[in-house]
């Protein structure tokens, strides 16, 4: 049953009751100008049907030119808490459980409606598990194009909402406003702070070892960590000279690993002896860029359940070549944002924005030393070269924990500046051997990456439409 309520002044509310044996009431907001799709109530009341759990379901929508006609399609990712601190990438296309509002006894839920869409969906989420929160990918709201009042962005608000949301869930952090609009949080270190053990793997290409190291020791705000660099074999005599000369400085430790190349087995050796409660596996081929890189990533990595934090890292003209990994496009993994200028916001923003993701390339990942010893660290004997880094974040997250990026912590990266691509027979078979190892042990997660919406393309992570989108109609599995 649908009834309809001119409860706002401004914002209507659409009521959805179910027979009491199904589910509550829901509803839904509507500004004036807003249509929703044909098939948008038959598919809410579905997922709340078929999912007990929910409590507020969100989905996609697009815009409304002047002439009515629908353009630029906003295609989200499953629920992310850290992008919706960021920036309030849901809009008005949600439905919420009525129980979800009776229990709040002293919740503004008009004025804070009326007022902030953004702290309103913070206060409305702030309590709900991750279960509670569902996601439909399919655009069920059209969007007016609303016009800038300039008047009213410059007329301060007297409460953030995003800042309001901070001090009612009690999170030490301080927030600022980004240049694009959008937040930043700045999470507060405990006061005793944890040792970070950054681990380096290297083997000649001293020039880059060079760059990476002195980067580290003359940009880092941060000062309690030490640096392992696990040296794989090199038989250049100048990066000798300079791995002896590193020896001798305080905060370093040279370890050597004489075995045949295994990226995967060396970061854990090292991460045996290491002595930090938190691990930084660093490619030797990195430079810092931003001095707080370190109290950026282990500010994300003390909220709860984060296990992994990984940073934007850029190409040597300043593109950049990594803003996180999505799963599946591309055939296995690849990275988000590849090639995008510096400051290119990305697809909805999301390319200088903090956010919850799959996985996070190695070459800059933090991780604490207890996850990664529970989980057994790198896998070492399926993946001894490539794709280790996405299968530990995997794992770390089938185990219940978060992985998030962050563009804030900068480094560039000279890919594989070190050692180069192996391109021998033997290279090629043990690449296909990991690449069919992945397909095998992640083929749901390949299927969907809950951070990357299955109406984008699935050939290449770069956020094109697909031509075949691998979303599942209620209607369609009701009839199969």
């Amino acid at each position: 049953m649908l009834e309809y309520s001119p409860e706002l002044e401004l914002t209507n509310v659409v009521r959805l009751v179910a027979p009491e044996n199904l589910c509550s009431t829901w509803f839904v907001f509507l500004k004036a100008g807003m249509r929703l799709a044909e098939h948008a109530l038959y598919w809410l009341g579905s997922e709340a049907v078929y999912h007990d759990s929910a409590r507020f379901i969100y989905a996609d929508h697009d815009s409304l030119d002047a002439c009515g006609a629908r353009i630029n399609p906003v295609f989200k990712p499953d629920w992310s808490q850290e992008y919706l601190r960021s920036t309030n990438y849901i809009s008005y296309a949600a439905a919420i459980r009525s129980d979800v509002l009776t229990v709040r006894e002293n919740l503004p839920l008009l004025s804070s409606l009326e007022s902030s869409v953004h702290g309103f969906l913070l206060m409305i989420t702030e309590e709900l598990g991750n279960s509670a929160i569902r996601h439909i990918p399919s655009i069920l709201w059209h969007m007016p194009i609303q016009k800038t009042d300039v008047a009213a962005q410059s007329t301060p608000r007297l409460l953030d909402p995003v800042e309001s949301h901070q001090k009612r869930a009690g999170v030490a952090a301080k927030v600022n406003r980004t240049h694009a609009g959008h937040y930043r949080w700045h999470y507060a270190l405990p006061s005793e702070l944890p040792k970070i053990s950054i681990i380096v793997p290297t083997r000649n290409a001293v020039n880059y070892l060079k760059g990476c190291v002195e980067s580290i020791l003359v940009k880092s705000t941060f000062l309690n960590y030490e640096l392992i660099v696990i040296d794989n074999q090199s038989c250049d005599q100048q990066a000798r000279n300079y791995l002896e000369g590193l020896n001798r400085l305080p905060k370093i430790r040279i370890l050597r690993y004489d075995k045949p190349f295994n990226y995967s087995d060396i970061n854990n050796t090292a991460a045996k002896i290491s002595s930090g409660e938190v691990l930084c596996l660093l490619n030797n081929d990195t430079e810092v860029i931003t001095s707080d890189w370190l109290e950026t990533m282990l500010g994300h990595l003390v909220q709860p359940n984060v296990g992994v934090v990984g940073a934007k890292l850029y190409y040597t003209d300043g593109r950049v070549q990594h803003g996180g990994d999505a799963v599946g496009p591309g055939g296995c993994a690849d990275h988000l944002h590849a090639f995008l200028e510096r400051d290119d916001p990305g697809y909805c923003d999301r390319a200088i924005v903090a956010q919850d993701i799959s996985a996070v390339t190695g070459a800059c990942l933090m991780t604490w030393r207890s996850i990664f010893q529970k989980l057994r660290g790198l896998d070492a004997l399926n993946l001894p070269i490539a794709f280790n880094d996405v299968d530990y974040c995997l794992r770390v997250r089938e185990a219940g924990y978060r992985v998030v990026w962050t563009p804030f912590a900068e480094l560039y990266h000279h890919e594989s500046a070190s050692r180069g691509k192996d391109l021998s027979a033997r290279g090629r078979e043990r690449a296909n051997s990991e690449l069919a190892y992945m397909r095998r042990r992640w083929k749901q997660v390949m299927l969907h990456d809950p951070f990357y919406n299955p109406n984008l393309s699935y050939d290449r992570p770069d956020f094109s439409l697909s031509r075949s989108p691998r979303v599942k109609k209620p209607w369609r599995e009701k009839m199969a």
